[in-house]
């Protein structure tokens, strides 16, 4: 792979994961839907430059599925077509291994979760996909990435532990 090539492709993933981290801040779930859709297509670049199909197809149908749930009411049927179309494109692009499925996973289940109107769980969600994700770049040695994926179960965190406090000061437990 030419060099060139990969530090263009980590440039990219730079400005992603960053982000990646300043999105788990936002506290309304459709900027936070909006923000991705930007998010995913930069990390599909960089994971493309990079040779990593499943994660490509993860963007991919994650970029499609927010864009879709924008437009129309989520339903179990779209999610379950979401799931569906993220692995059969995964198919003849993933190993058996179980790492280079964490992706589709991920994808997978914050499908299940995207329509959630508990701000809360939305967010519990998107700290355990991100761990996916952090496992996965790890594995591929995507160490910068897997950096920031840390940095944005953090972010995510201290945005969950904001909102229960404003909830508290607030009276709304």
């Amino acid at each position: 792979m030419d060099n060139i090539v990969i530090i263009i492709a980590n440039v990219i993933s730079v400005i992603s994961c960053t982000m990646m981290v300043l999105i788990g801040l936002i506290k309304n779930k459709n900027k936070i839907l909006l923000s991705q859709c930007v998010q995913f297509t930069l990390m599909g670049v960089s994971h493309y430059l990079l040779g990593g199909m499943g994660g490509v197809w993860a963007t991919v149908v994650s970029i499609l599925r927010n864009l879709a749930f924008f437009k129309f009411k989520v339903t179990v049927p779209l999610k379950i077509l979401f799931v569906a179309l993220s692995v059969v494109l995964s198919l003849g692009t993933v190993t058996i291994n179980p790492v280079t499925w964490l992706p589709i996973l991920a994808t997978s289940l914050f499908t299940w979760v995207i329509d959630s109107e508990d701000i809360i769980r939305f967010k519990n969600v998107m700290i355990i996909t991100v761990c996916m994700w952090f496992v996965y770049d790890a594995y591929h040695l995507n160490f910068v990435s897997a950096a920031f994926d840390a940095f944005t179960v953090v972010s995510t965190g201290y945005s969950i532990w904001q909102i229960k406090k404003e909830k508290k000061a607030g009276g709304n437990e």
